[in-house]
């Protein structure tokens, strides 16, 4: 605990202090300028996200509900983050929960995963500590191509959020990382970004069943050529098995397999 009591006396309270104003650089303790010289190349995306006071999107893992963060100081030194209390404000955080940080940026995404070192609460102080990833970049949305579906063979998708029955929809497109469906009405009260659902359901082939849980990225409201609800998800648990056999899968339709149709330009964006 002296460590942490050292760090957060010569580092923390300082730097919260004045989060109102400029963020401090911990590297810069004793001087009273921010230069983005002290920072290494692999920290200089963090950089920019705290000098231009960028909200980041935060996730616990475990829960469902997303939350907004900004970063007080990169404490290169120590090798930890320094983020702002979560918006909105709750109470479940706690030293070694693992969190998981997301900024969008034109079709990229940045992500850390990191778990809790310190609350700033145990020092009269706000915001807590993370663990500095080893590098810090930029990467694609999309790390794997999805693959649009034929309409003249529709597969059924059978998914159910928390609390509800069923649903059926019609599978728009997929990807070893998730999948879109379409639902027929307005789905928007029972969905919510980030949200778990505990089925997630499609039969791919006689021998390629899906059958894992799901996370829900995005959703909207359809008007042609009926009133539907898009829906994004994010596969969970998939087995490994499972996942190898629709890779495999898809590989082969892109070669020409008549299920499935070869990948188009606008499917590699987020749906």
């Amino acid at each position: 605990m002296s460590f942490i009591d050292k760090l957060f006396k010569k580092s923390f309270r300082s730097s919260v202090t004045h989060q109102t104003s400029k963020p401090r650089n911990p590297l810069a303790e004793q001087e009273d300028v921010l230069s983005e010289n002290y920072i290494p190349d692999q920290y200089l995306p963090l950089w920019e996200l705290q000098k231009q006071r960028q909200l980041l999107e935060v996730k616990i893992t475990g829960a469902s509900r997303v939350y907004q963060s900004m970063i007080l100081a990169i404490d290169i030194e120590r090798g930890l983050l320094w983020l702002d209390d979560l918006f909105p404000q709750q109470h479940i955080l706690d030293a070694g929960d693992e969190i998981t940080l997301r900024h969008h940026r034109n079709g990229e995404q940045l992500v850390v995963r990191a778990h809790i070192v310190a609350m700033g609460s145990t020092y009269n102080a706000s915001g807590f500590a993370i663990n500095l990833p080893e590098f810090v970049y930029y990467m694609p949305r999309r790390s794997s191509p999805r693959y649009i579906i034929g309409h003249q063979s529709p597969l059924s998708v059978k998914i159910r959020t928390l609390g509800q029955e069923p649903s059926y929809g019609t599978l728009q497109d997929i990807s070893t990382g998730g999948l879109r469906l379409i639902v027929a009405g307005n789905m928007l009260p029972y969905l919510r970004h980030g949200a778990l659902l505990p089925m997630c359901e499609v039969d791919i082939s006689d021998e390629l069943q899906i059958r894992c849980r799901a996370r829900i990225c995005a959703f909207r409201i359809g008007r042609s050529p009926y009133r539907h609800t898009q829906i994004s998800v994010e596969f969970i648990d998939m087995e490994e098995e499972t996942r190898t056999a629709l890779a495999r899968f898809l590989r082969e339709s892109q070669l020409g397999c008549d299920k499935l149709s070869r990948p188009q330009s606008t499917s590699t964006q987020a749906a």
